[in-house]
């Protein structure tokens, strides 16, 4: 594409995660910025401003199985968190389910079937356990309730990790918004952008979780994003059974 033809928006926001990222954020920008050439983005993009059952359709089963189970009981409430210093809110991991659910439907447009739930659950499960590498990682032991107790409690705030993942997640409010032709939320930006950045947020925390490091750094956000984005381009039927 020309430079010229570039919406400025879009400029702006790449020049900010280029800024802090410096050159390993190029590929990651490169990634964002291509999404709405895949038709399922734009269906993604679409589908998430209409009300969540539109697109989501029935995942009680989903939320019934241990991965969210274990998640439910062992995260905290937003309020809860915040009173007692944990960095991973239940809705965000829930949120990470919903981008799954999302992704699934933006290839598909199913709502309904039990395979559409085993594939979103499976890419969960392999996006946690791999990041960037999800898709040759192999699925190890659901994860218990103390897992969660320590992933609750892994820390953002080093090495400009988190303003990093939220410059990255401007840039993608931003490209979505040249689909949508949708003003942009000032605090939130969008909902689909909100799932995306929470989902690479849950991903680079585990990442330094298998790391057995206390907090998340810049590479674990790169490979978080980086694994998102993949997931995003990549459909359900090409995920390894």
């Amino acid at each position: 594409m020309s430079p010229t033809l570039v919406n400025p928006a879009v400029a702006d926001a790449r020049a900010a995660l280029l800024e802090l990222g410096g050159r390993e954020s190029t590929a990651i920008a490169a990634a964002i910025e291509g999404l709405p050439s895949i038709p399922a983005f734009q269906v993604m993009a679409t589908a998430s401003q209409a009300a969540r059952p539109q697109w989501a359709g029935l995942v009680d089963d989903l939320f019934e199985r241990p991965l969210l189970k274990q998640a439910k009981a062992g995260l905290r409430n937003a309020l809860m968190s915040t009173l007692t210093g944990d960095t991973l809110y239940r809705n965000v991991f829930f949120s990470f389910a919903d981008a799954v659910i999302l992704w699934h439907y933006g290839y598909t447009q199913e709502r309904t079937g039990s395979a559409r739930l085993d594939t979103t659950y499976r890419a969960m499960r392999q996006l946690l356990a791999g990041a960037e590498t999800f898709m040759e990682t192999a699925l190890p032991a659901e994860p218990d309730v103390a897992y969660f107790h320590k992933l609750r409690r892994i820390k953002l705030t080093r090495d400009h990790a988190y303003p990093m993942l939220r410059r990255a997640g401007r840039l993608l409010g931003t490209v979505e918004a040249d689909v949508t032709q949708e003003k942009l939320h000032v605090v939130r930006g969008s909902i689909l952008t909100s799932y995306v950045t929470f989902s690479a947020q849950v991903i680079a925390m585990a990442r330094a979780l298998r790391a057995e490091r206390d907090a998340i750094d810049r590479d674990d956000v790169l490979n978080g994003l980086r694994a998102i984005t993949t997931l995003l381009r990549t459909p359900p039927n090409a995920l390894p059974a």
